[in-house]
């Protein structure tokens, strides 16, 4: 959630899901606080295309300053309203917080963050040194990911953690 919208409480979000339609009003979605804070349930009331973002209504934010709460926020889908993606495709929920370990499987960092680009997305990683890592998500780069073990690991590529 980027900003206040108006003064009813409405919200500008940058929309990650490959799917608009699924902001329909009633959807149950989650609120992640700015601050790192316990999720809390909360409800679309309406959302509305706004250019290349979304004007969003929820049923809890009454005015600008419950909006001005939310800046720097996330909406989230409850894990079992997700549908399930092919073999090798993960959400970037999935993917954030997992241990990353080079191919001997030393770890190297945690995944931050995903970034979205034309040619290919972006793993933010934090280094266990405090460096940020940024590895390209393709297949040299990222040679397996097991959610189960809660690990990405990383290809055997040259210069990859230079």
């Amino acid at each position: 959630m980027l900003a206040p919208w108006g003064i009813r409480g409405e919200v500008k979000v940058d929309l990650l899901s490959d799917d608009p339609q699924r902001l329909q009003p009633g959807l149950e979605v989650l609120v992640a606080p700015p601050d790192g804070g316990p999720l809390r349930p909360e409800r679309v009331e309406w959302a509305r295309p706004q250019g290349r973002f979304w004007r969003v209504k929820l049923a809890g934010c009454p005015d600008r300053t419950a909006a001005e709460a939310l800046r720097g926020g996330r909406l989230q889908v409850p894990e079992d309203q997700v549908p399930p993606l092919p073999p090798g495709q993960y959400y970037v929920f999935q993917l954030v917080g997992l241990d990353v370990v080079d191919p001997g499987g030393r770890k190297v960092g945690q995944v931050r963050d995903v970034l979205r680009y034309p040619a290919n997305d972006v793993i933010v990683v934090d280094g266990d040194g405090g460096r940020e890592f940024l590895i390209p998500a393709i297949r040299q780069a990222v040679a397996a990911v097991d959610l189960e073990r809660g690990r990405l690991v990383l290809g055997d590529l040259p210069g990859l953690l230079d």
